[in-house]
């Protein structure tokens, strides 16, 4: 991630702390599904702040690190916009609002800064430009690696101007096929396509590499034979209407444990969910200039 970008996030959002936690008088646990502390992000900054987040994002969300040449971001962008992610500039302001790369611009940001993640494929390579549809798979392909295990963050972003209960909706609709075997097959299978773009050293092209040799494997099995963790982060961006940060996030978290049930994960790759939340001050307004920055074409952050 580029230094301005880095700059960018510090200054508008904070980690303000993980579930569970006591603060202001609340105890406010982690959501009842979660295996892992839940990210409470707060916003610091103005709308324009996150808004410049993700439209100068895109670069580093849809290409990968040797690829970007940041003498040459604002053609990089212009490149994205067409070939890399859902985007039509003639398209009604209704739709583009819907379009899901603010929330997954953002995230991957989120996790690569405050997570310290680094990109597995970037998500752009995984793009069907003829198809000109919301990428299928996971919303991001991260990786963080310690001394003996690799952890594979792939991850869900809902970011909807309707609020956070049309997010966690959409969230509990997919957990369970986003955690089973067959769907991470099938996201190893797509990255085959892209095998020349996968990072070295992830461990991911020995694994496409034992599947290619022999299609009969289960891929998931084979990851974990690698030592390899599945991480999925679901982040939740939607308008901070409460009455304090702290009642917000409660209010969410029993609205989870009030409205779901268990999930059903097929996984036999060990695995590690958890959620991100981020209050902001407006969705439609951040969206919308977004937005307005790509019509005008305004050019990006060094």
């Amino acid at each position: 991630m580029r230094q301005s970008l880095e700059n960018l996030i510090q200054n508008a959002i904070v980690l303000q702390y993980k579930l569970p936690v006591n603060v202001a008088g609340l105890q406010i646990p982690r959501a009842h599904i979660s295996t892992t502390n839940d990210g409470c992000l707060k916003q610091l900054g103005p709308n324009d702040d996150i808004a410049r987040l993700i439209y100068n994002g895109i670069v580093e969300y849809a290409y990968n690190d040797n690829e970007i040449d940041h003498t040459r971001l604002n053609n990089l962008q212009m490149r994205a916009l067409q070939s890399k992610l859902k985007y039509n500039p003639t398209a009604p302001q209704s739709n583009q609002l819907a379009y899901g790369f603010h929330g997954e611009v953002l995230l991957h940001l989120i996790l690569e800064h405050y997570y310290h993640a680094g990109k597995a494929i970037a998500r752009g390579y995984m793009f069907s430009a003829l198809e000109n549809a919301e990428t299928k798979g996971y919303d991001s392909y991260l990786i963080l690696e310690n001394a003996d295990t690799i952890f594979m963050l792939f991850v869900e972003a809902k970011f909807y101007i309707s609020g956070y209960k049309e997010s966690l909706k959409k969230i509990f609709e997919n957990i369970d096929k986003a955690l089973s075997d067959d769907y991470l097959n099938r996201n190893f299978i797509a990255m085959d396509n892209q095998y020349e773009h996968l990072t070295l050293g992830s461990r991911i092209p020995a694994i496409i590499d034992a599947w290619r040799d022999n299609p009969m494997i289960n891929m998931a099995v084979e990851a974990h034979k690698h030592n390899m963790h599945l991480v999925y982060p679901m982040l939740v961006i939607f308008d901070n209407k409460a009455k304090s940060y702290e009642e917000l996030i409660l209010e969410v978290v029993t609205h989870i444990k009030n409205e779901y049930g268990t999930i059903n994960s097929t996984l036999t790759i060990p695995n590690t969910i958890f959620f991100i939340f981020l209050p902001v001050g407006n969705s439609r307004d951040i969206k919308t200039q977004v937005l307005q920055w790509i019509n005008q074409k305004q050019p990006l952050m060094q």
